[in-house]
């Protein structure tokens, strides 16, 4: 039993492989065509979704790691160095430098990218005021494309369940170890377009703090949570290849589109 347990367990690890490789090298960003001003409205107006939801992913880990009490406790994770982590990243994150030196969060520099190119930023706007307890009303206005709002729905269904080890697996496969590799394939695709150039800044700077730093603290923070409990090791790889095999079918869905 035991050993029909690790094989399901190393399937499932294999999976998760795959469908990052499958992310990553997505026909979206392997054409030969570059993505030109529309094409990256298009893109954007999906993406930010993610990119949105992705705050709250930090901010949750954040709520498990170093908790917001008063009067203040020690937390058990500051002598594994976690709590230094996700303060970083929150700081990053939430306050980071614009690419004219004035300081916002990633959220709010995606924003302004995507205003630099014209692309709709007030279904976004409006949407982030509505979810989650008016969702249906962000469905009957069109305020999303219905495959983000099932990623975001994922994102969230996971972040509810306040299981660290599923929380921390999504943010480590799902997005800080991945996300190098998957906007320099964007990078490539948009080099030669001069109307997107905080854009560039915001992929650029993700692609540098997430592959030096992020992306191999992200993993030590996954295995210390997860303390080589095979069992949540494998619910966690379960979760991430939800969010990615959802994330996909954004990609998809531009693509078509495009």
């Amino acid at each position: 039993i035991f050993n029909v347990y690790i094989d399901k367990m190393k399937n499932k690890t294999k999976e998760m492989e795959k469908l990052i490789y499958e992310l990553n090298n997505h026909k979206l960003f392997n054409s030969s065509k570059d993505l030109t001003k529309d094409h990256l409205k298009i893109f954007m107006e999906h993406h930010v979704y993610v990119v949105w939801d992705f705050m709250s992913i930090v901010k949750s880990l954040q709520h498990h790691i170093c908790p917001h009490t008063v009067p203040w406790k020690p937390s058990p994770y500051s002598k594994f160095g976690l709590t230094h982590l996700i303060n970083e990243i929150v700081f990053n994150e939430e306050s980071d430098i614009d690419n004219f030196g004035d300081y916002k969060s990633h959220f709010e520099l995606y924003i302004d990218a995507m205003e630099e190119i014209g692309a709709n930023t007030k279904n976004i706007v409006k949407f982030t005021s509505l979810y989650p307890t008016q969702k249906s009303r962000a469905i009957k206005e069109k305020l999303i494309p219905s495959v983000s709002l099932n990623f975001v729905d994922k994102t969230f269904e996971i972040l509810n369940s306040k299981k660290l080890h599923n929380i921390a697996g999504i943010f480590t496969y799902g997005r800080e170890t991945v996300i190098p590799n998957m906007f320099n394939s964007i990078i490539t695709k948009i080099e030669n377009n001069n109307d997107c150039d905080t854009l560039k800044y915001y992929l650029n700077r993700h692609i540098n703090i997430d592959d030096a730093r992020h992306g191999p603290l992200s993993v030590k923070l996954f295995d210390i949570i997860c303390n080589q409990d095979n069992n949540l090791i494998q619910e966690a790889h379960e979760k991430v290849c939800e969010v990615i095999e959802l994330r996909i079918k954004i990609w998809d869905e531009v693509y078509n589109y495009i």
